[in-house]
């Protein structure tokens, strides 16, 4: 690891002040350390945001839930006002990883992760390195993304923002100009195309500062459900959450992960029930998907998984 300054900060908006483009902010350190390690990250300066005050703070009723961006991933699992309001949430940060990761990350450092593919966390020459292609098409990608790809294959790792992007949560960002943006799940993610040194749109000196979730699915019916090789310490290979409405006959939010670069919202139209609609919407969900040389798996365990997901809410 190259050598490299620290400091502290107290302030989300002392951030734009202190991080420039060769700088990295840390806060439980559990992707950046390793990426340090590895040499896929150098910064100049680490700037730590621990020290933020009420950047942990963690609230959830029936009126909605906001969760500061340094909330521990355990600690929203744990949370009981979480649990019974937004079980969905709850449930993906329970699956994040090991107990000991879990007591480490935050929820906003868990957004902002780097992918997890092989060829590029051992630095393989490819699109996310800076060079050309993907060496993953005609290698190793059973464990790759089916929808959404190219010219990075690799899907997104997050559980929560499966979750936080089914319940239509906001992510409020700090903006290098001191203004706060309010973003969608979906357009906190950057496109491969557009992006290759990160897999969100936060440019140097911006940070999340929290989490919102709307009062609308408060207390609705919802589960996520997870898919690993293992059954911890994994990332998803197939994931996905369903939110009902409380409305009655309104249209379900789905959304996969492990299957594409960014937490995947499948379309749907209006709600239904019986054994019928569900197969026809857990078809139609997985229409359009692109699958490598290894990973067409992916397409039935998520039609699966919407099946049963459709069937406990």
């Amino acid at each position: 690891m190259q050598e490299f300054s620290h400091a502290d900060v107290k302030r989300f908006q002392d951030v734009r002040r202190l991080v420039g483009p060769r700088d990295m902010l840390i806060a439980g350190g559990t992707d950046l350390v390793p990426l340090m390690r590895d040499g896929l990250a150098a910064p100049r300066t680490v700037v730590d945001l621990k020290p933020v005050r009420g950047g942990a703070a963690l609230r959830a009723a029936s009126t909605g839930a906001t969760i500061g961006a340094l909330a521990l991933v355990a600690d929203v699992a744990a949370d009981t006002r979480m649990k019974r309001w937004f079980p969905a949430l709850a449930d993906a940060c329970l699956v994040v990883g090991s107990a000991q990761i879990r007591n480490l990350a935050t929820i906003g450092g868990n957004l902002c992760q780097r992918i997890r593919c092989w060829y590029f966390r051992q630095r393989v020459p490819c699109h996310k390195t800076g060079a050309a292609g993907c060496p993953a098409v005609a290698g190793l990608n059973e464990q790759l993304a089916v929808f959404g790809t190219g010219p990075c294959h690799a899907p997104h790792p997050s559980d929560p923002a499966v979750a936080l992007a089914a319940l239509n949560a906001r992510v409020y960002v700090r903006r290098r100009s001191g203004r706060t943006a309010r973003l969608s799940i979906a357009e906190l993610y950057a496109t491969a195309a557009t992006r290759r040194d990160a897999e969100t749109v936060l440019g140097a000196g911006e940070v999340i500062e929290k989490i919102a979730v709307p009062a609308a699915f408060a207390g609705a019916r919802q589960v996520y459900i997870k898919t690993a090789q293992r059954e911890m310490f994994d990332f998803a290979l197939v994931s996905v959450c369903v939110v009902r409405p409380k409305r009655r006959g309104s249209a379900p939010r789905i959304v996969l992960g492990g299957v594409a670069p960014r937490p995947w919202e499948v379309a749907v139209r209006d709600g239904g029930s019986g054994a019928a609609w569900v197969e026809r919407l857990a078809d139609a969900a997985v229409r359009g998907a692109a699958p490598l040389s290894q990973n067409a798996y992916k397409i039935e365990i998520a039609r699966n998984l919407i099946r049963e997901a459709l069937l406990r809410t």
